[in-house]
């Protein structure tokens, strides 16, 4: 099993490498209220044929007691790449609300309700912290609460991810890169680097990719680069391994 190291939430959150976190405003009549102090571990799950349940950890290193709702829901990928999520009961998980005293550590159980099999499914386990009833009636202030989605993959992962890029296009000063996953399980894409031959540079970043989808990529090409420009190099960086695809440009082709 996978543990990640835990990842601290505080006021200004950051997506993590394997878990996302979402901070909620409201404007309430209250006094001034800050985003409660946790941390999550481990931030990512995989369950493979053999395995039965998991803990996920709830660190409260805030002064006073806080309050989480739990819920499952399956992770799937539109046509065009794009995150979908279902409420699901596919995994046994329990408890769906929990209160973490200041200070301590709460935990959560997790597991497959059948054996994994080679297919891989996903889902996102949603921790959600409520926010404290209020009791003042003057004022206003935002409440801010978090929610951190953690993945959870239930399936063999394939050893090497199985990677393809379509053909690179240029479409309105762009190149459009299509990648797609071939493969039983997921991976992520760390970045995408667009390189030409006098020193050009265009990146951008990732994210994953779950078996059977693909999505495109478009990477800036002004045209008065794309006119210089003999060949293209598309970098793909998903892990610690490289895939490339060239392009070669037709100066005609670069627009105005």
């Amino acid at each position: 099993m996978h543990r990640p190291s835990a990842q601290r939430v505080k006021a200004i959150i950051k997506a993590a490498p394997a878990g996302l976190a979402l901070m909620v405003c409201s404007l309430m009549p209250a006094q001034p209220v800050q985003a409660a102090e946790f941390s999550i571990s481990p931030i990512g799950l995989q369950f493979v044929p053999g395995s039965r349940s998991a803990v996920v950890g709830i660190n409260n290193s805030d002064q006073r007691p806080i309050r989480f709702q739990l819920s499952l829901v399956e992770w799937t990928q539109n046509a065009q790449g794009e995150d979908i999520y279902t409420p699901s009961n596919d995994l046994i998980f329990f408890p769906r609300q929990i209160t973490v005293a200041a200070g301590d550590r709460g935990i959560a159980r997790v597991g497959p309700k059948q054996t994994p099999s080679t297919l891989e499914k996903t889902y996102r386990l949603r921790i959600e912290e409520l926010a404290e009833p209020l009791t003042e009636v003057s004022g206003s202030a935002l409440a801010m609460t978090i929610t951190f989605a953690i993945p959870v993959f239930s399936g063999v992962a394939d050893v090497q991810p199985q990677v393809l890029i379509e053909p690179l296009q240029l479409k309105e000063n762009a190149v459009v890169a299509t990648v797609r996953n071939t493969g039983n399980s997921h991976f992520r894409i760390e970045s995408l680097e667009l390189q030409g031959a006098d020193g050009y540079v265009q990146q951008m970043a990732g994210w994953y990719l779950l078996s059977g989808a693909s999505r495109d990529y478009s990477l800036a090409l002004p045209p008065e680069v794309c006119r210089t420009q003999k060949q293209l190099h598309l970098n793909v960086k998903v892990g610690e391994r490289i895939f490339s695809s060239n392009l070669d440009l037709d100066p005609s082709l670069c627009g105005t």
